[in-house]
């Protein structure tokens, strides 16, 4: 059976703003997120099956909108190096106001390899544990944990500049695995 009109609407509301946000973390835009979004329900909409728990619909539309990245990604080659204002990213300003902090860390969550990338994004922005992680994107938690370890560990050293002299707390420290 179908999902129904109410148990869809619902899951709308409840999940539309975290679909999104994954996807534009991701994909880095706002129009391709907004598609991705669309199809995700899309493809709720036509599932035949009905989701019994609400983190199944959950798991559902991330696995949908994941699926949907990756063709991004294929379509548009988001495999880049860096660039030269990543470059500068590495070895980082002198000083930093809260703008640059924001666009700092944007540019290094998108300088990441993709799968580091999709598993921080996961983890940090979404709340996704590791195990989530590991049944939408199909693969061991002890990839995903790997993957989050490199990831976390490249924002380290690619944010450096943003700590100040002493402080020893690492980027991405205090989240949930």
């Amino acid at each position: 059976m179908p999902i129904q009109e109410q148990e869809f609407r619902d899951a709308f509301i409840e999940h539309r703003h975290a679909v999104y946000r994954y996807a534009w973390r991701l994909t880095s835009s706002p129009t391709a997120a907004e598609d991705i979004t669309q199809e995700a329900f899309f493809a709720l909409l036509r599932v035949r099956a009905k989701i019994d728990s609400p983190s199944g619909v959950r798991n559902f539309l991330f696995v949908t909108a994941r699926n949907l990245v990756l063709k991004y990604w294929r379509n548009n080659q988001r495999w880049t190096a860096l660039d030269e204002d990543d470059e500068q990213l590495c070895r980082g300003p002198s000083s930093f106001d809260s703008s640059d902090v924001s666009r700092a860390v944007a540019a290094a969550i998108k300088a990441l390899p993709p799968l580091q990338r999709e598993v921080l994004v996961m983890s940090v922005y979404s709340g996704f544990s590791a195990v989530e992680i590991a049944g939408i994107t199909a693969v061991e938690v002890t990839a995903v944990k790997a993957r989050l370890h490199r990831a976390r560990n490249n924002m380290k050293r690619m944010l450096q500049a943003l700590k100040p002299a002493g402080n020893e707390t690492e980027v991405g420290s205090g989240t949930s695995h």
